[in-house]
């Protein structure tokens, strides 16, 4: 599996453990222990930066929610599960590939 990248895919993510770390104590993730024992069918937020249009330099960050569907450590996949507002680059349904350090929630049922 392969993380995405602006020249691949068009997008990036962003490592939430990073943010976390700069802001504690305004940016709260889920511990690691749960972050690493994602199954298939948990729901998670991510943080996507994109470009806005494909080849702009002009670039657009939301936070989208990705269902699971594959497990493979340290990698994840997943379904995006809805459109970004500023950006035609990424598409709901389309699959995701991430790791841990890039879950900033997990969808609590």
């Amino acid at each position: 599996m392969e993380l995405p990248s602006y020249e691949k895919d068009h997008y990036e993510l962003d490592n939430g453990e990073d943010i976390h770390c700069e802001n504690p104590d305004s940016f709260w993730i889920p511990e690691a222990a749960k972050r690493e024992s994602l199954k298939p069918g948990d729901i998670v937020k991510l943080i996507f930066r994109m470009e806005e249009t494909k080849g702009s330099d002009e670039i657009s960050v939301e936070r989208m929610w990705v269902e699971v569907t594959e497990v493979n450590l340290p990698f994840y996949k997943g379904t995006l599960d809805n459109d970004p507002i500023n950006s035609d680059c990424v598409v709901c349904g389309q699959s995701v590939t991430f790791n841990p350090c890039h879950v900033i929630a997990i969808y609590e049922r």
